[in-house]
C-alpha cells in the first residue's frame, strides 16, 4: 500500500523527472478539444508568462524585464501561443526562454540537462515562430495573430508570419490585455506560477499538466451554443 510520502515523491518525479513529451499530450488535449477550437473569429495570441524566482537555482532564471509587469524582476519567462475567440479562451503552446547570459553562466548544468535543440541562444521571436509551426504541422487551423508590443515590432517575426502564410489581426492591445487576465487567472486558480521544481522538463510538464486541466474545466458539453467557463474575468 503507497503511503503519502510515497505518493507525494512519485508525483514530484513525475512531474520534474519523467522523460514524457508534454508537447505530446497538448496535441492530444487539443484534438479532444477540436470542436470549441474551430472557432470562427477567433485568434492566436502570442504573449510572455512571468514567473517570479526568489532563488537562482531554477532553469532559466535571471533578472530579466517581464512585459507582463513592466520591469525588470528575478524570474522565468515563458513564451506562449494562445487562442481567443467568441468560445473563449485556450492556451495553445509554451516554451521556457533561457537567456542568453544564463545559457553561458550554466554551461555544465545546460548540457547536463536542457535538450541539445534549445542549448542555444533563442530570441523570444524564434520561440514563437517555432510554437507557430509546431501547431500547424499538428493540423491546427491557422490563424489571425496578435502579439504583445515585443513580438510585433520585430522585423524577425513580421517576416516569420509572412513565410508562413499568417496575417496579423486588429485590436491586438486588447486582446492581449484579455489574453493576460486569463493567464493570471490560470496562476490563481490553478497554479500556473506555483511549480517548485527546478528542471527544463519539470516546469513544461507542469505547464502542460495545468493547461490540460484548464481544458478539462473549460470545454464542458461541445455542442453546448453558449461559450465554457463563464466564471473567467472578461
Amino acid at each position: 500500500m503507497m503511503v503519502e510520502s510515497d505518493l507525494a515523491q512519485a508525483l514530484q518525479h513525475f512531474v520534474s523527472q519523467s522523460p514524457w513529451d508534454s508537447r505530446r499530450l497538448l496535441a492530444a488535449v487539443r484534438r479532444q478539444s477540436a470542436a470549441r477550437l474551430r472557432d470562427t473569429g477567433a485568434v492566436w495570441a502570442i504573449h510572455d508568462g512571468a514567473f517570479p524566482k526568489k532563488g537562482q537555482h531554477s532553469v532559466g532564471v535571471h533578472r530579466q524585464f517581464a512585459r507582463s509587469v513592466g520591469r525588470k524582476l528575478n524570474c522565468q519567462v515563458g513564451v506562449f501561443v494562445s487562442q481567443i475567440g467568441p468560445n473563449g479562451f485556450y492556451p495553445l503552446a509554451a516554451r521556457l526562454y533561457l537567456p542568453g547570459a544564463w545559457l553561458k553562466e550554466n554551461g555544465k548544468l545546460v548540457e547536463k540537462t536542457i535538450p541539445e535543440e534549445s542549448r542555444k541562444p533563442t530570441s523570444k521571436a524564434e520561440i514563437a515562430l517555432s510554437l507557430i509551426s509546431e501547431l500547424l504541422d499538428d493540423g491546427e487551423e491557422p490563424r489571425p495573430i496578435v502579439a504583445e508590443a515585443g513580438y510585433s515590432a520585430s522585423e524577425e517575426f513580421a517576416n516569420g508570419l509572412a513565410s508562413r502564410g499568417l496575417t496579423v489581426a486588429e485590436d491586438a492591445e486588447d486582446r492581449i490585455a484579455v489574453v493576460l487576465r486569463r493567464i493570471e487567472w490560470l496562476k490563481g486558480e490553478l497554479g500556473l506560477d506555483h511549480f517548485e521544481g527546478r528542471t527544463w522538463h519539470g516546469w513544461h510538464h507542469h505547464v502542460g499538466l495545468v493547461f490540460t486541466a484548464y481544458y478539462f474545466l473549460a470545454n464542458g458539453d461541445p455542442t453546448a451554443d453558449s461559450p465554457p467557463f463563464t466564471s473567467l474575468p472578461r
